[in-house]
């Protein structure tokens, strides 16, 4: 146990060590891809799969060394075939779109703008668009107000290409360059009867400093 702990410090004090030589970051930029999983029990019976694909891209100002303030927009769609509640007969080709907009605020527990590993955790308001359709029947728009949460991890890429992490720099003012891996929840309702239009966000992305 003890040489655990022991090891432990060595890596954590390797990771916060900084470079004093580069610059501070102020902004970021984000691109993420992933899957969303719909909190309404019924979705597979719709669409024949508990989840959809995601995309979101983001932009953020630091007004501290550990605090973002940003907004983000992320488009999700899936299809799928109708199903009467009572007798169960098919609907249809169903289709549903999604695109909520985030102003966010993001803490990081960062020790250094050259910190290898990077937790952080955050949320804000959302604005929940959506879209419904089903053949012969229509469709279904709107907007509604939502909330949400996010957490996750950033890894430095810049140690294992330094060189080209140096070019990058000079040519283009990135500072640093992540791989991210997040998870992210809304709370979404809408209609009356209430249908819920929240759910779970699982993303990979590639986030950069400058």
């Amino acid at each position: 146990m003890l040489r655990v702990v022991v090891l432990f410090i060595f890596l954590f004090s390797g990771i916060v060590q900084a470079d004093s030589t580069s610059k501070t970051p102020e902004f970021t930029f984000e691109l993420q891809g992933g899957t969303y999983q719909p909190a309404d029990e019924n979705w597979e019976s719709y669409y024949g799969s508990s989840s959809m694909l995601e995309m979101s891209m983001s932009f953020a100002y630091r007004v501290l060394s550990v605090l973002d303030l940003g907004t983000s927009i992320s488009f999700g769609q899936d299809k799928g075939v109708g199903v009467l509640p009572l007798s169960q007969l098919r609907a249809g080709n169903v289709s549903y779109e999604m695109m909520p907009i985030d102003f966010y605020a993001v803490l990081r527990a960062r020790f250094s703008h050259r910190q290898w590993i990077v937790p952080y955790a955050g949320g804000g308001y959302t604005r929940f668009f959506y879209r419904q359709s089903i053949d012969g029947e229509g469709f279904a728009r709107g907007s509604v107000n939502a909330l949400h949460a996010r957490a996750g991890l950033q890894f430095l890429l810049d140690p294992l290409e330094p060189d080209a992490a140096r070019g990058i720099y000079q040519n283009y003012g990135v500072i640093n360059s992540y791989l991210v891996l997040e998870g992210k929840m809304i709370k979404a309702e809408a209609g009356t009867p209430v249908v819920n239009l929240g759910g779970i966000s699982y993303r990979m992305g590639f986030l950069v400093e400058y």
